[in-house]
């Protein structure tokens, strides 16, 4: 009696992994071709946040470029403005001296 127990303990261990692959079959029939379908979407979601972060990143590049360009031209054109209005007011200077150095006639 004891060998017929073992034996059905084996046939039991043995149908185990039967049943478990045949619940796998089952499942990839049932959901095979969704989780398929979901991997495929979930890829090109991917792909696509990839590309447009690449976008993004290209473009935040361009702007600092062109920021950067601007901050230089515009330090470069006070520059240029605060050296003529310089010249101008030394040049005012000068009018205003030689206008007060004439005499008034009289």
């Amino acid at each position: 009696m004891h060998d017929d127990q073992s034996h059905g303990d084996t046939d039991t261990e043995a149908a185990a992994p039967d049943a478990n692959a045949v619940v796998e079959q089952v499942r990839e029939l049932l959901f095979g071709d969704h989780r398929r379908a979901s991997d495929a979407a979930l890829k090109s979601l991917e792909d696509r946040l990839a590309a447009l972060a690449a976008t993004l990143e290209a473009r935040f590049g361009d702007l600092e470029r062109r920021l950067a360009e601007m901050k230089s031209e515009s330090d470069s054109a006070r520059g240029h403005h605060a050296d003529a209005l310089g010249a101008s007011l030394v040049e005012l200077g000068e009018k205003i001296r030689s206008l007060s150095s004439l005499k008034p006639a009289g």
